[in-house]
């Protein structure tokens, strides 16, 4: 078969490629085979099988746990295991936030708008507006399109899926997930498998490197009869197998834990093996390729010497479909802790060998606490050993001398030391404060905690990392499938501040299909469109601290400085605002849309109280204008001609001080004085004329009745108003 090949499969046909696969599936079987089983050992070990291993000498399956008892107990202490599941959980405790970065506007498509500079007169180049509404649509669609991955990882349950993974990475040093679309529900849908489901080249360092990955699988023959992918000739051909898996090793391991499968026609089962390949386009598969219905899709985008995707379902050696994939690489993804090989050393193999010293101590120790619970005993030779044991006790029968009882021995304070120091080096590869809450003593502080829980994510730097790698690439074939595959709109629910938001989503080469068949020509479709050609990054929400409560005190600290920030105005009320939501968050006070809403209410109240404070401002001023004009109140020319009146009576004053001074001393009568206000019209003529100013004693009768009328009108007004009052209270 090798020299059919010509060292690629372009010149296979359907017959020939199902046998092509089977021979890749050999050829990654007899690679990995040292590998396959340690992950046997790997997987009975944290199922609590710790005494449970592959003989290699034998080949067959040993427990050295099957000769204990209740009195010679072998023990299995599950510290590794929790082990693992603390970095599972400490990995998978941040929020992995997908950001898709805006679509690059160039100024250049929008070029600046002629216009004359009214100060010169010369002609200037004024920024377009259409530049900016350019880049804040870019933003809308980038912010939309990261909302929408938001709630695809919620509907695929991202969260649950990566802890599986890390799980299986601890056990295998590998795991992978599968992301493909549903053409026909226009939906992606997802599958966790283990290393023994993956075929590859495990040397390599990263999987986009392997020439090809073949995914094998047990499913239901119903199922694959009534898959409309599938040849239905070719489906006819195939017989059930009835096994867990294509691997012999997981095979065996599946069987000891679930029994065999059942043989009745409706759970028949087959192994179906799923092979994508790495194919260089040449004349041999461009003809293959222009026979698909998307074969102009994929010619399109791709020109001679180029990768493509060949995807093939096989089963007993039965070619089920052989097609072509338009995709930029392969529809699966890998996690690991460490960069390197693929294939490389599990995170349990680093535990469970001082696991296995530990249990053994722990056996010891219980063997010899139920030895020292019955005692030993000598007993002559020739005598009775057995007891009769009754409801009063235990009765020993002897001829000449009875049983003695030999003193009882406890246990060397070694022996827990060597305990502790095997727990000490099993913590030092894991995590201590989150697998098992154990805290040094003295320990009590949160800032104290949070120290311990930094170390622990920083000794946890490089598989964080990994981690996020492999959510990114998740989010990227999500891109790829969401453009060619929804063609429909679909719309995207998700809350933003307490409130239900809306926008429909679509597929770039579906939306642009729709434009050049002019479907949408009467009715603009108002969707976001999904592009491969998106650039996304994942973000990791860490939040303020570790645990809850340095949470509630740093947030808190933070929100009185932003108070503070407020006072100064250097930031806007908005922002405290939006914090004080994100605090209620924090502090778990349950769902916030009700207080911000009567926030919000509240701060409407009090804009209208600045409205009202503004009206009534108007209104005094009106009133006081009123007053002026009607005599109540002296204009500005009668304030100016008021303070000439006491300039020259002043000045008359000191002129006249020493005549003055006699005539005072000869009258003795007490001095009088009157406002200028209240002397009559005729006095009012007298006084303005001794100091020179020139009035009208008819002009002055007719400012006084104005006044007096205005002052009646006014008091009729309040007297109407009290009487509205007084209704509206009964």
């Amino acid at each position: 078969m090798a020299s059919s090949y010509q060292y690629s499969t372009n010149k296979l046909n359907k017959a020939q490629i199902g046998q092509a696969v089977d021979d890749m599936m050999t050829a990654d079987k007899n690679l990995r085979w040292s590998f396959e089983r340690r992950w046997y050992d790997n997987n009975f070990f944290d199922d609590g099988h710790h005494f449970r291993y592959m003989s290699r000498t034998q080949n067959k399956i040993v427990d050295l746990s099957q000769a204990s008892t209740l009195w010679a107990p072998m023990r299995s202490i599950p510290k590794a295991s929790r082990q693992i599941r603390g970095v599972s959980n400490l990995l998978t405790s941040r929020n992995f936030i997908p950001v898709i970065y805006p679509e690059r506007v160039s100024s250049i498509q929008f070029p600046g708008i002629p216009t004359q500079d009214p100060n010169t007169g010369q002609t200037t180049m004024a920024p377009n507006p259409e530049y900016k509404q350019a880049l804040e649509e870019a933003k809308r669609i980038a912010k939309a399109s990261g909302h929408w991955m938001s709630e695809e990882f919620k509907k695929m349950r991202l969260v649950e899926k990566l802890a599986f993974m890390i799980l299986l990475t601890s056990k295998h040093g590998v795991s992978f997930i599968q992301i493909w679309p549903d053409p026909v529900k226009e939906t992606l849908n997802d599958m966790v498998l283990d290393a023994f489901d993956v075929h590859l080249n495990g040397s390599l360092n990263e999987v986009e490197d392997c020439p090809h990955i073949i995914k094998s699988k047990p499913r239901l023959i119903s199922e694959i009869k009534a898959d409309e992918r599938f040849d239905q000739e070719e489906v006819l051909k195939i017989n059930p197998d009835n096994r867990y898996a294509s691997s012999d090793i997981k095979e065996a391991y599946s069987k000891s834990r679930y029994g065999g499968l059942g043989g009745t026609d409706s759970t028949s089962t087959v192994i179906e093996k799923e092979a994508f390949i790495k194919e260089y386009l040449d004349s041999d598969n461009e003809a293959r390729i222009r026979l698909q219905e998307d074969g102009g899709e994929i010619l399109k985008r791709h020109k001679r010497g180029d990768m493509v995707m060949r995807q093939v379902f096989a089963a007993g050696n039965v070619t089920l479909k052989d097609s072509y994939l338009n995709l930029p690489g392969y529809p699966i993804v890998d996690l690991r802790f460490e960069p390197g090989p693929i294939y490389q050393v599990p995170l349990i193999e680093r535990l469970k060998h001082q696991n296995k010293s530990l249990d053994l101590v722990v056996s010891r120790v219980e063997r010899f606490l139920h030895t020292m619970v019955a005692g030993s005993w000598s007993v002559k030779t020739g005598e009775p050993t057995e007891p009769t044991n009754s409801a009063g006790g235990q009765i020993f029968k002897y001829n000449t001398a009875p049983p003695i009882q030999n003193p009882i021995a406890s246990i060397p304070p070694f022996v827990f030391n060597f305990m502790n120091m095997l727990e000490s080096l099993i913590e030092e590869q894991g995590v201590t404060t989150s697998a098992l809450g154990k805290l040094p003593k003295g320990v009590k502080a949160n800032a104290a905690i949070e120290t311990l829980k930094e170390s622990e994510f920083a000794n946890l730097s490089i598989a964080m990392e990994r981690v996020k790698g492999t959510v990114r690439r998740i989010a990227e074939k999500m891109l790829d499938y969401a453009d060619d595959y929804f063609v429909k709109p679909q719309t995207v629910y998700y809350l933003e501040k307490g409130e239900p938001q809306y926008f429909d989503i679509i597929g770039a080469s579906a939306l642009q299909k729709r434009k050049e068949l002019k479907l949408d020509e009467g009715q603009p479709l108002d969707a976001v469109p999904i592009k491969r050609d998106y650039r996304v990054d994942i973000e990791v929400e860490s939040g303020l601290a570790y645990t809850r409560e340095a949470q509630r005190t740093a947030a808190k600290e933070l929100g009185d400085y932003l108070v503070q920030l407020a006072g100064l105005n250097l930031v806007s009320p908005e922002v405290v605002k939006e914090y004080f939501r994100k605090l209620l968050e924090i502090y778990q006070f349950g769902s916030a849309s009700e207080i911000m809403e009567a926030m919000d209410e509240y701060g409407a109240s009090g804009q209208m109280m600045d409205q009202q404070l503004e009206t009534m401002k108007v209104a005094m001023a009106q009133v006081m204008s009123d007053m002026v004009k009607g005599g109540i109140l002296p204009t500005p020319e009668q304030r100016i001609e008021e303070g000439k009146v006491s300039t020259l009576e002043a000045l008359k004053d000191a002129g006249d001080a020493g005549k003055q001074a006699v005539a005072d001393a000869q009258a003795k009568e007490p001095s009088k004085s009157i406002s200028f206000k209240d002397l009559p019209a005729q006095g009012k003529v007298q006084l303005a004329g001794q100091a020179g100013i020139q009035l009208s004693e008819d002009e002055i009768r007719a400012q006084e009745q104005e006044a007096q009328n205005m002052e009646k009108a006014k008091l009729a007004i309040q007297a109407k108003k009290g009487g509205n009052n007084a209704t509206s209270q009964r």
